[in-house]
C-alpha cells in the first residue's frame, strides 16, 4: 500500500529536492553530514527521499511525504515577512491528513507553532495567542473576531491578529507550545515551550527501540497541543512511516477505534493508559493482529490493566512500552 508509484515526474521532484538540500549543506542520502536538530528539516530530507510515499491519511483523503512538502513550503513562503525566529504562530487546524504540511510550513520559517484545538472556546483561545505573543493565524476551522485574513493556502487560512503588547520572549529553539499534561482543557492555562531538541530527543530514542520504520502504521490520535500528541505525530513523520489520524467522534468511541486499528493495520498505537483500559475492554482476543506495539504515556500505568490485555490475546505480538520519558517494556 505504501509502494512508491511508477510516476516520472516524483523522481525529477525528488532529484530536484536532492539537488537543493545539497547547495545548502543537508545530503539527504546520508553520504555527508546534515543538520538533524530541527522538525522541518528532518522531514524534508524523508520527503526527498521517499517523496511518494503515503505520509498520512485520514477519512477522507491521503497525502504522500511530497505533497505535505509542497503544503508546507507554500506555507512558509505565505508567512515571509510575518514570521520568524523569536515568533510564535497560532495553527488551529481540524485533524486531518494535511495538519503536519502546515505545522512544518511555519517551522520552516524559523518561528514557533503554538497548536489550537478549533473545539475549544474563543476565549481560550485568545488567552493562549496571548500567551504565547501570536500575532499570525494558519487555520483551516475559521477565524475569530478581529482576525484578519491575508492570504489562502489551499484549505487554510493566514491571517492576522492585533498587535499583541508585550510580546512573550521565545526561547531560542522552541518549536511547539504546549499545554500542561492531564490539564482542563476549558480552562486558561499557561502554554509551556517545547524545544525541537526535546521531540527530536524523543523519537531518536524511541524509534531504534521499536525498530519502527517504513512499513509501520502509527495513530495520530491526541491533540498537537499535549506533548503526548506532538510525539505520535513525528515519530512515523520522521521515519518514513504513516500516520492514520483518528477524528475526535472515533477517539472519543472505543469501539470504532477498535474497528479503525484493524481496518487500517495500525502497528503501532499510543495511549492514555485510561483510554487504553477502554480499549482493552471492547476488544475481542486476536482482533489486531498487525499491532506491534503499544505507547503508554502521561498518566500512571495499571499493571492489571496490560496483563488482562496480554492473558486476552487481543494483539498476540505487541509489546507495551511506558513512554513518558524514556522507554520502558511493562
Amino acid at each position: 500500500m505504501n509502494a512508491i508509484p511508477d510516476h516520472p515526474e516524483l523522481d525529477r521532484l525528488s532529484a530536484e529536492l536532492a539537488g537543493l538540500f545539497g547547495r545548502i549543506g543537508l545530503d539527504p542520502s546520508g553520504g555527508r553530514p546534515w543538520r538533524r536538530d530541527r522538525i522541518d528539516v528532518r522531514f524534508a530530507s524523508l520527503a526527498a527521499r521517499h517523496p511518494g510515499r503515503v505520509a498520512a491519511r485520514d477519512a477522507e483523503a491521503e497525502v504522500t511525504y511530497l505533497e505535505l512538502e509542497w503544503l508546507a513550503d507554500d506555507i512558509a513562503r505565505r508567512l515571509s515577512g510575518r514570521a520568524g525566529p523569536g515568533s510564535a504562530v497560532a495553527v488551529r487546524a481540524e485533524r486531518s491528513c494535511r495538519t503536519a504540511g502546515a505545522v512544518v510550513g511555519v517551522l520552516r520559517t524559523g518561528a514557533s507553532v503554538l497548536p489550537l484545538e478549533p473545539g475549544h472556546g474563543a476565549g481560550l483561545q485568545e488567552f493562549l495567542m496571548r500567551d504565547a505573543g501570536a500575532e499570525v493565524v494558519v487555520s483551516d476551522a475559521g477565524l475569530l473576531h478581529g482576525e484578519i485574513p491575508v492570504v489562502k493556502v489551499g484549505r487554510f487560512v493566514v491571517a492576522v491578529r492585533p498587535q499583541v503588547a508585550g510580546r512573550r520572549e521565545v526561547p531560542a529553539g522552541t518549536a511547539f507550545w504546549a499545554l500542561p499534561a492531564g490539564g482542563d482543557p476549558g480552562r486558561a492555562v499557561a502554554v509551556r515551550p517545547v524545544s525541537h531538541r526535546e521531540v527530536l530527543s524523543w523519537v531518536d530514542g524511541c524509534v531504534p527501540v521499536l525498530g519502527a520504520g517504513l512499513d509501520d502504521v502509527w495513530t495520530f490520535f491526541h491533540s498537537l497541543s499535549l506533548d503526548v500528541g506532538m510525539r505520535e505525530l513525528w515519530g512515523p513523520l520522521l521515519s518514513g512511516g504513516r500516520a492514520v489520524v483518528v477524528d475526535r467522534d472515533t477517539a472519543c468511541d472505543a469501539r470504532a477505534f477498535a474497528r479503525l486499528l484493524a481496518k487500517e493495520r495500525v502497528t503501532v498505537v499510543t495511549q492514555l493508559p485510561s483510554a487504553f483500559a477502554r480499549l482493552g475492554a471492547v476488544v475481542r482476543g486476536g482482533g489486531l493482529p498487525s499491532l506491534r506495539h503499544v505507547l503508554l504515556s502521561d498518566e500512571p500505568v495499571d499493571g492489571a490493566v496490560v496483563a488482562r490485555w496480554r492473558s486476552a490475546g487481543i494483539a498476540p505480538q505487541a509489546l507495551t512500552w511506558e513512554v513518558s520519558g524514556s522507554p520502558s517494556m511493562l
